[in-house]
């Protein structure tokens, strides 16, 4: 397995979405999005559970090698052999922050059952946690990664669901719920097992929830999201962010046409603002 960041919303991008376009409502009274948190709470959400598959790829892969994690996480897997199905694997954090690679922080437990080797069609992986926080926000829920097979093209596809999470703020006790169900495929690199960052992935899915602050929302891809590992930004596709409160004025985000950089445009209302991640 190899590891990748697929991390579909980074939370700085909404946070200089949303600040852009509430200073480009033209009147004060028009009934337009004025609150961020549904977009950073749903950004908190997919970058914890993307990192969460990110880890277990850094211990394991379809061959049954364990690796030694880096740092102070410990794992293990049961049964250790080539033959029995389904397998276990813990990685434990430990119950104090453990910084990663990644320039996370982590603690706790995370379990994945293997129903079989991961690049066999129909392999399920269902993760499951056990008083684990990401950058000290408290995560709960169940990630289900499902091996679809091969596409048309030959392209491995995963579906990866998430039900029912629940996100809870470090240091003033709200949380957020967020469910997520996505399509990743593989779309290239995976003839060269010993280079990661020539991997290429195609994300495309829908997810929802209620933020902390009681704004309902959805996020669904209307083009396929491409993300290069040896690229930092999301470099093509597009989604549309609706708010349940501002049911007719969803926000279409588009990361252009394939360059490696921070730009990108938001579209609300009809006008369409330029956006810099850096």
């Amino acid at each position: 397995m190899k590891k990748t960041t697929l991390q579909i919303f980074a939370a700085a991008t909404f946070i200089a979405l949303t600040s852009i376009l509430y200073t480009g409502c033209k009147k004060e009274e028009d009934p337009k999005p004025k609150n961020a948190s549904s977009a950073t709470d749903n950004a908190n959400a997919e970058s914890a559970f993307a990192g969460i598959w990110k880890q277990i790829s850094t211990v394991t892969d379809s061959s049954n090698a364990l690796r030694s994690p880096a740092g102070c996480a410990t794992a293990s897997i049961a049964p250790f052999d080539l033959v029995n199905w389904p397998k276990t694997v813990v990685i434990d954090f430990g119950t104090t922050n453990c910084l990663g690679s990644d320039f996370n922080y982590r603690r706790g437990t995370i379990t994945a059952v293997f129903s079989g080797p991961y690049l066999d069609s129909g392999t399920v992986i269902t993760v499951t946690l056990t008083n684990y926080y990401h950058n000290d926000y408290h995560i709960q829920g169940t990630q289900v990664i499902k091996n679809k097979g091969n596409n048309a093209a030959g392209h491995l596809v995963y579906n990866v669901t998430v039900s029912g999470a629940i996100i809870t703020h470090p240091t003033n006790g709200q949380s957020s719920t967020w469910n997520t169900n996505q399509d990743r495929e593989f779309f290239a690199g995976y003839l060269t097992n010993f280079n990661i960052f020539d991997d290429v992935y195609l994300i495309r899915g829908s997810a929802n929830g209620v933020s902390m602050s009681g704004e309902s929302y959805t996020i669904v891809t209307n083009t396929d999201l491409r993300v290069n590992i040896g690229c930092h930004w999301i470099v093509s596709g597009n989604f549309t962010l609706t708010l349940g409160s501002y049911p007719t004025y969803p926000i279409v985000f588009d990361y252009g046409a394939g360059a490696c950089d921070g730009d990108a445009t938001a579209t609300l209302d009809g006008t369409t603002y330029n956006i810099s991640m850096y």
